[in-house]
């Protein structure tokens, strides 16, 4: 109880730390990259702010060389704690500005307000009351700040091998109540150069992320008449939440379209409606050339319009983690290359080779150069393990609300430990608005995920005889 009261007490301070986080437009930005500053200023900024948070705390902090920090206390063996800085691109389709943090009906919104920032720093509060509650640990509890986990995980290859690993621990991003099985993840770039006599295609342009529902897509066209692109707009069956424009500022040469789509997590691209796919459908409709036709129909046929790889014939599944899903996240074309990259996250009991073979088979049948640009494998952590027992009954104890273990299809820092899951924050039934517009976090809920995550850590690392 005591400790409940201290995390009660904190509320404005938790709140306010959170909001001025988000606040610091941490995207990823190579092009500014430094020494300390790895993947650009933003990321930078958020680090050290983090880091001088809980040095102000009075925990003991570590920069690892703007790749990731740490903050920690206690001693013995290590009890890794793993949340992200850096965040998705903020998109469209916005009802606040995306990095003010505005407060309304009791939520925090901004980019970053469930992923990750919001949790992570409930991490924080968590270990800050137990601090203050005077509480003995006897192992020493680190949260591990990432800021590469959006894009490439360049910054836990580099930290890992800088710092201890935590054999044990969980990532406070993604859902309650546990996650004890995370699917491979694939990032596969598809493309075709020397592309030439294109008489309509100008250029296509949707995505930004792999691991993102895209709900935007641009295009531009020549040689086809703005009356008859408008009738047919006007006569596409666009589902609800879809629809394609023409933009009033084009050129008499040129003429561009604009279509929204529904973003979404791209281990979940069922949630979303893919602007690019929509495109796609859309300009098929048109009178295009054959060669144009057919550049359209093989995107559409590889990987397909499905979430689950029908195109490529992986439609793979396992009783621990269900389907495999497969989203077209990234397309550009021009005369001078077609290129789109998906994002497929693959079953625990599966393999690598067992999605990739498929798909190389039909690249060079259709001659697509097929480039692998990342892969995390599968992960696993029985539900019997001290691990997933202790902290199912920190959540069970703390919300009053049944425990259980389950798998899903986004990739967690919980893959970096032998002994990793995923805890949070989510709770069962709230919507799901990671990666999409108007993100947000209750503030109810953050206060119950800071108790729950700071009886996770006592479950895990209390001391007994105290």
């Amino acid at each position: 109880m005591r400790l409940d009261q201290n995390i009660d007490s904190i509320k404005e301070d938790l709140v306010s730390a959170i909001r001025t986080c988000i606040q610091i437009k941490s995207v990823k930005d190579v092009e500014h990259a430094a020494p300390g500053a790895p993947f650009g200023p933003g990321i930078k900024e958020a680090l050290e702010w983090t880091l001088a948070l809980g040095e102000k705390f009075g925990f003991t902090v570590k920069n690892v060389e703007g790749y990731a920090g740490h903050i920690e206390m206690g001693e013995g063996e290590l009890l890794g704690i793993l949340g992200h800085l850096d965040v998705v691109p903020e998109g469209d389709g916005w009802s606040v500005p995306p990095y003010s943090a505005a407060i309304k009906d009791g939520k925090i919104y901004g980019r970053g307000a469930l992923d990750d920032k919001g949790p992570t720093l409930t991490a924080l509060f968590a270990m800050k009351a137990i601090k203050d509650a005077g509480i003995p640990l006897n192992m020493k509890v680190r949260l591990i700040l990432g800021t590469d986990e959006e894009s490439g995980w360049a910054d836990m290859d580099y930290y890992l091998k800088q710092e201890q690993v935590p054999k044990l621990g969980f990532a406070p991003d993604a859902e309650f109540p546990l996650i004890h099985a995370e699917k491979g993840i694939l990032h596969l770039e598809l493309s075709q150069s020397q592309i030439s006599s294109l008489p309509h295609l100008v250029h296509i342009q949707g995505g930004e992320r792999a691991n993102v529902v895209p709900d935007l897509c641009e295009v531009t066209l020549k040689g086809i008449s703005e009356e008859l692109i408008a009738k047919s707009l006007r006569g596409f069956p666009f589902p609800e939440g879809v629809s394609g424009m023409l933009d009033n500022q084009a050129s008499d040469q040129e003429i561009r379209l604009f279509f929204n789509g529904v973003g979404a997590h791209g281990s979940l691209p069922q949630n979303g409606k893919n602007a690019v796919i929509y495109a796609l459908q859309f300009l098929r409709t048109l009178p295009l050339d054959t060669k144009e036709q057919h550049l359209i129909d093989k995107i559409l046929k590889f990987p397909g319009t499905g979430f689950y790889g029908e195109g490529f014939g992986i439609t793979l599944s396992d009783e621990p983690s269900g389907k495999l899903s497969l989203n077209l996240g990234i397309l550009e074309l021009s005369s001078d290359q077609m290129r789109y990259v998906i994002d497929i996250r693959y079953p625990v009991t599966y393999k690598r080779d067992d999605v990739l073979l498929p798909i190389e088979r039909i690249a060079k049948t259709e001659k697509l150069t097929l480039n692998v640009l990342s892969h995390q494998a599968a992960h696993h952590v029985p539900k019997d393990s001290a691990l997933v027992q202790s902290l199912l009954k920190a959540y069970s104890d703390v919300t009053g609300l049944e425990s259980f273990a389950f798998a899903i299809g986004g990739g967690t820092y919980a893959k970096a430990l032998p002994q990793g899951v995923a805890f949070g924050p989510v709770f069962p039934g709230e919507p799901e608005v990671i990666h999409c517009p108007d993100e947000y976090i209750s503030i109810d809920n953050l206060l119950l995920t800071t108790k729950v995550y700071a009886q996770a850590i006592l479950n895990l690392a209390a001391d007994p005889e105290n």
